[in-house]
């Protein structure tokens, strides 16, 4: 016999006329499994009772919590022998949806185990009473999170299949005009967008599946900016990457290399755009590797123009005056067969105690410093004290 009210009642979810039912599939296998355990308890509650009938009269309007107050009271009404029997199956489930980590943290807070007294008892039933509360927590939000998850990742796919088209239509134009760098530049914002568009996805794949499901939920709600920032700004450094390989900031056999134009007075830039190519095919595969690193890994640019500035920081430092070696040289000694150790002064025979007591000179402290500055004479005169001391 046709159950006509399910049919209609899927007919108007199809046509859109009425809303989906909250719970999964899934979840009514597991409520129908509570609802027969409850019976073979033969123990009535009105709780659960009214929890069954709306399952019944309401479907479309059951909830994970309704499935939890139903297994919360047929909790209850389980006898003690049966509950010391559940524990433990009870507590793999929490282990297995909580993760290794709240697992051990929870054992670690003294649990109760036994049960040979009302009181121990109640302890226990306590203790897993919150453990189902947990997992119906869980059981959920999990679900909220897979389906933020799956309509980040279709966005993004329709979003690649947009950038893509546009690309397709920008390279057939450019083709037809013959501007070569327009094509270029094209294909190194694309890679750039899609290397950002696969962070931002990986992204969203490294955020935590353990612990508080709120958390996860939390990131991928405020994850759609994603969508647009790391794509932006993989499109953007792609071509500062590009503008230093064609200046000769980075060279290395693993960098791409360009024809540039003859350097001379008054190029425009249009010949510049006209005439700056990579030299080879495998520059073309280089140029558009680095452009999808680019946008993949979003501090390689970033970091790169930090190491750049920190190097043109320490060039703009005024340098010291330099000063000679103030100590007087002693005659037969040769300034080449002096030997600097830098553990402090060791004088030997001869030459030797002369160049020991000269001090370092200031190109020798220079180099071990690093700084790219001449020491100021009153720190080398301090330095050459040291050495006499």
């Amino acid at each position: 016999m046709v159950n006509w009210r399910k049919f209609w009642r899927r007919w108007g979810i199809a046509l859109s006329l009425r809303e989906p039912p909250i719970l999964p599939t899934y979840a009514w296998s597991y409520f129908d499994h509570m609802a027969a355990v409850y019976v073979t308890l033969n123990t009535a509650d009105p709780r659960a009772d009214e929890v069954i009938r709306k399952a019944t009269e309401k479907p479309d309007n059951l909830t994970w919590g309704d499935i939890f107050l139903l297994e919360d009271v047929i909790f209850t009404l389980q006898p003690p022998e049966v509950v010391n029997r559940n524990a433990w199956i009870i507590r793999e489930r929490f282990r297995e949806i909580a993760g290794s980590t709240v697992y051990e943290k929870y054992i670690a807070s003294s649990i109760p185990t036994d049960t040979d007294t009302p009181e121990k008892m109640s302890l226990l039933k306590a203790d897993l009473t919150r453990i189902l509360d947990v997992l119906h927590w869980h059981y959920s939000l999990i679900p909220m999170r897979e389906r933020m998850r799956k309509s980040l990742t279709k966005y993004c796919v329709l979003y690649v299949t947009a950038y893509t088209a546009l690309a397709g239509v920008l390279l057939h134009a450019f083709h037809l005009y013959g501007n070569d760098f327009a094509a270029v530049l094209t294909c190194v914002v694309y890679w750039g967008i899609i290397g950002g568009f696969v962070s931002s996805q990986r992204r969203m794949e490294r955020l935590p599946s353990d612990g508080d499901p709120l958390i996860g939920v939390f990131g991928l709600d405020s994850a759609d900016y994603y969508l647009w920032l790391s794509p932006m700004l993989g499109g953007i450094f792609a071509v500062i990457l590009m503008l230093m390989f064609v200046a000769g900031i980075l060279k290395g056999t693993v960098f791409p290399d360009f024809i540039i134009p003859a350097r001379k007075e008054g190029l425009s830039y249009f010949e510049f755009a006209w005439r700056t190519l990579p030299r080879a095919s495998d520059d073309y595969a280089k140029l558009f590797v680095w452009a999808f690193l680019a946008g993949f890994a979003e501090r390689l640019v970033p970091d790169s123009l930090d190491r750049l500035s920190s190097k043109l920081n320490a060039s703009d430092k005024p340098s010291g005056p330099k000063s000679p070696a103030v100590s007087p040289k002693t005659p037969g000694s040769d300034p080449k067969a002096a030997v600097i150790n830098f553990n402090g002064p060791q004088p030997q025979a001869g030459a030797d105690v002369a160049a020991s007591e000269r001090g370092i000179s200031p190109a020798t402290l220079t180099n071990v410093l690093h700084t790219g500055e001449v020491p100021p004479p009153e720190n080398l005169q301090s330095e050459t004290e040291k050495q006499k001391c």
